[in-house]
């Protein structure tokens, strides 16, 4: 897993995964593949992998979506599963 960084390299493929303890979402956010220049970020219910909610956003702004959800609760998992 790769953490945000201000300064960012398009070379390499991003992939945050966040949970919030007790909560039912899981919060992944991976560049797309069609352009470097933007991420994907998918708001997903845990149990079933469905997408409840979904952003595209600037691989710039990932900094502040991951601390919007910091400040939610959400921290930063490994294997996208923290049971």
């Amino acid at each position: 897993m790769e953490t945000a960084k201000c300064k960012q390299n398009f070379n390499n493929p991003l992939a945050i995964t966040m949970r919030r303890k007790g909560s039912p979402h899981l919060v992944v956010i991976a560049s797309d593949p069609a352009d470097a220049h933007f991420c994907n970020v998918e708001l997903r219910k845990l149990k079933t992998g469905a997408i409840v909610g979904r952003h595209y956003i600037l691989r710039s702004d990932v900094q502040t979506f991951v601390s919007m959800y910091r400040r939610d609760g959400f921290s930063p998992v490994e294997g996208g599963n923290n049971d």
